[in-house]
């Protein structure tokens, strides 16, 4: 099959790349590559359970069971996206928001690598070209380029204050076999560029674990400025499903309405409705743009 050797080629050595820039600052990382998974997340989770719980990079030319918030799926072809998840031990419970504002966290970082990374390769200017969309989502001129999946739990091996924390991440490299009215990086701002999922790949997960040891120690606080340039709600109506995912995707009105006023220093989101300002974690609500299809 010359398109996964080709695929497991790329990821091989960008995994190379990536263990060369991330070792000295983490030298008991590991860096992985599979041809097929059902999803990088459920497996890294499975072996936190069996407490493994070493820091973990794993990367899979194609997923055949991602998933996506609330057991939305999210499946991924050879050489059209890219799908890694990062196992790691963590204090998430001692960190203000905790996963949610760690998502928050995650999006912004995976924004600024790409464009910082990928820059010279872009057909058109980078700043801020990618948003992000309360709790979880990349954005691309208007439509969803990724997503981010946080999941933690108690391990063996671990201290009673430490969890193990798997996130996971899905960018659309090419459109291919993205669902419609997605955006991918290929057909965006690095058209004819040759991006590959190894080479996105070896830019952003460097600055994810980085981000990730720098978020326990800090929180989202210092990242709130950053974020708001990037966030697509701010200042937009939009609509909120009190039970998460299941109004949303039924088609069932949203329970309030509102307009989003940014998030907190902890990664809540904060809307201005008929009964005040009201904040929300994730878990607690989906949110839409008013007036969009979800």
């Amino acid at each position: 099959m010359p398109e996964l050797n080709a695929a497991l080629a790329d990821l091989n050595a960008a995994a190379e790349r990536i263990w060369e820039a991330a070792s000295p600052a983490c030298p008991t990382l590991s860096v992985e590559v599979l041809p097929e998974i059902g999803s990088t997340n459920t497996e890294l989770m499975a072996r936190g359970r069996r407490g493994e719980v070493g820091p973990t990079l794993l990367a899979a030319c194609s997923q055949t069971a991602g998933r996506g918030r609330q057991g939305r799926t999210w499946l991924a072809s050879i050489g059209d996206s890219l799908t890694f998840s990062l196992g790691l031990p963590m204090r998430l419970d001692e960190v203000p928001g905790g996963g949610s504002a760690l998502s928050l966290a995650v999006g912004l970082v995976v924004a600024q690598a790409l464009e910082s990374g990928l820059q010279k390769l872009a057909t058109t200017p980078m700043r801020h070209a990618i948003g992000l969309k309360w709790p979880n989502d990349l954005w691309l001129n208007g439509r969803k380029l990724g997503g981010i999946l946080i999941e933690a739990s108690p391990a063996p091996g671990l201290d009673d204050r430490q969890r193990w924390v798997v996130i996971g991440i899905g960018l659309n490299v090419r459109l291919g076999s993205a669902p419609e009215g997605a955006a991918a990086l290929q057909s965006g701002p690095y058209t004819n560029a040759g991006l590959t999922p190894g080479l996105v790949w070896s830019r952003v997960a460097p600055a994810l674990l980085a981000q990730a040891r720098l978020f326990e120690q800090q929180g989202f606080a210092p990242l709130q400025q950053a974020y708001s340039q990037r966030d697509v709600l701010a200042g937009q109506p939009v609509g909120l499903w009190a039970t998460p995912g299941q109004g949303v995707l039924s088609g069932q009105p949203p329970s309030d309405t509102g307009l989003a006023q940014g998030v907190s220093e902890t990664g809540a989101l904060l809307v201005h409705t008929d009964k005040g300002l009201q904040a929300w974690t994730t878990g607690e609500v989906s949110v839409r743009l008013h007036g969009v299809s979800p």
